[in-house]
């Protein structure tokens, strides 16, 4: 049995789990944070500086030998997602909260942007993110440092989407372009989703967690796998299984209230192995809505030289990946489908020259070729959501065990018509813009891909078709909380990471006024 009640456990400790658990203990409640993975040091740890030349199959892995940690989805490390992610950090709109009252279709969220707004601003000015002032209805402006200058390349696209009329904008990132008195500023060597270990790109340990440890109020226990949430008669969660990553002991934690943190498709999951004779279908789902409207991210991804800069000298410019972004510009065209679609695009050679196999030729010639290519090369990928539909969902695949023993989250996503005509218009306006900016097409994706998860544990005020409220509270447990992007009704286009945020910033002010009220 569980040895001491916390005011609060969390499950997790990435972009949600680490931004609740933070502001909790710095509000004075007190906090356990259960995580899968190791401690992992972001200076140290990652191979955040290797070159492929340096690796066997010129594969550079994510960690040092010797380094344990993300080589699972129940074993990440502290941090979580937010140590490898792009950190691309954009806000949604009215639009996106409300997206069925504009479009007629897809799901309206239980909030409003302007209750979301101020936790917007709060995040952004905890965490730094750099941008530029736009005044974009669709991609609102938040609290920036200076945006990072666009690269030779990025001007060469935005020159040429000013021909069809448009905008290419700095993009937004939770990575510092000026320094603070804990954190340098970028120095821009490229390597984002491989660490960083100067922690200018932010990670929820670094730049929330260990700060809040000097409260005194937050316990991090790591290589704690999460496989039950059990619940008393009273439909409260009463204790919180996990067992050792290493050496499979088992423990328990007890909380106040749980919080489930570990992102989509595997808080979905954990809710799904927590059956009960209350619960038979997972906790919470009294609806039966858990797992269902899974709406991942659809990718379309290119491959491209831009002409103007194939034979040109090489030059150190891998900045931190993508300088700008295409934002969304379809809600002011006439179009035979709902919503629509950004374009986030990049030059990033220096870890990945996979495109170099397919270029024709052998020997000096064939060498030529490539280094005229290099300088030249463009990723260049538009996102768009997908509308909750019947055939896009999750659930537990009993027959292919993970390395725990546990059931693996299964995803299952299709495409409706009104998507696919989306999709393919992202396709045909991509080629478009690339064609006015003098680029040869290299490659292009054949079929939509998945990116982002999102979805299957929907938020709404009615309980018969959602899971948890407006505040990210369970209709049925009203001690469990989740916060990740698991919980989005509808998606947008916009990568999800800022609002995932933004909603535990907002939720872990309703946890502190519940625990001051002693409702808990």
């Amino acid at each position: 049995m569980a040895a001491k009640l916390y005011d609060v456990v969390v499950i997790g400790s990435g972009a949600g789990g680490g931004t609740l658990a933070a502001q909790l203990a710095r509000a004075g409640a007190d906090v356990l944070v259960l995580e899968g993975g190791p401690k992992v040091n972001t200076r140290t740890d990652f191979n955040t500086h290797g070159l492929p030349f340096e690796f066997p199959m010129r594969h550079i892995p994510v960690m040092k030998p010797g380094k344990p940690g993300f080589d699972g989805e129940r074993s990440r490390g502290l941090g979580g997602k937010t140590m490898l992610w792009n950190a691309v950090a954009l806000r949604m709109s009215q639009r996106d909260f409300k997206g069925r009252n504009y479009d007629g279709a897809g799901e309206n969220w239980p909030i409003d942007y302007a209750d979301i707004a101020p936790y917007y601003d709060r995040v952004e000015r905890e965490v730094g993110v750099c941008g530029n002032y736009d005044h974009l209805e669709d991609l609102p402006d938040g609290v920036f440092l200076p945006p990072v200058p666009m690269k030779c390349t990025d001007l060469a696209i935005q020159k040429g989407a000013a021909k069809l009329g448009v905008n290419v904008i700095h993009v937004r990132k939770a990575t510092l372009s000026r320094a603070t008195k804990t954190r340098p500023a970028c120095h821009f060597c490229g390597n984002c989703m491989s660490g960083c270990d100067v922690v200018a790109k932010y990670n929820s340990y670094d730049v929330q967690m260990v700060p809040a440890l000097k409260t005194g109020r937050l316990t991090l226990r790591q290589n704690s796998i999460v496989y039950e949430l059990s619940v008393s008669d009273e439909a409260h969660v009463k204790e919180v299984r996990y067992f050792d990553r290493e050496t499979r002991a088992e423990g328990a934690a007890s909380g106040r209230i749980a919080v489930v943190a570990c992102a989509c498709a595997q808080s979905v999951a954990l809710l799904m192995m927590s059956k009960s004779s209350r619960f038979p279908t997972g906790l919470g789902n009294s609806s039966g809505e858990l797992g269902k409207n899974f709406i991942p991210h659809i990718t379309a991804g290119f491959e491209i030289f831009l002409e103007e800069f194939i034979g040109k000298p090489s030059v150190n410019d891998e900045g931190f990946l993508d300088h700008a972004y295409i934002p969304s510009f379809m809600h002011a065209k006439t179009r035979d489908y709902p919503r629509s679609f950004g374009v986030q695009f990049g030059y990033n050679n220096r870890r990945s020259v996979g495109w170099a196999r397919t270029i024709p030729g052998m020997g000096k010639a064939y060498k030529e070729a490539v280094k005229a290519r290099y300088p030249s090369y463009l990723t260049f990928t538009p996102y768009h959501d997908l509308l909750p539909n019947a055939d896009s969902y999750i659930d537990l695949d009993f027959e292919h065990l993970d390395e725990y023993g546990l059931p693996r989250a299964r995803r299952h996503w299709k495409l409706a018509d009104g998507d696919m005509k989306l999709h393919n218009d992202a396709k045909r306006w991509s080629r478009a813009i690339l064609e006015a900016s003098g680029a040869q097409i290299h490659s292009g994706s054949q079929q939509p891909e998945t990116n982002h998860e999102i979805g299957g544990c929907r938020m709404g005020n009615d309980p018969r078709h959602s899971v948890v409220n407006a505040f990210c509270r369970s209709h049925d447990v009203p001690n469990l909380y989740v916060v990740d992007a698991s919980v989005f009704p509808n998606a947008s286009e916009k990568n999800p990471t800022l609002t995932i945020m933004a909603l535990a910033s907002r939720t872990a002010d309703h946890i502190a006024d519940r625990l001051q009220k002693g409702e808990v």
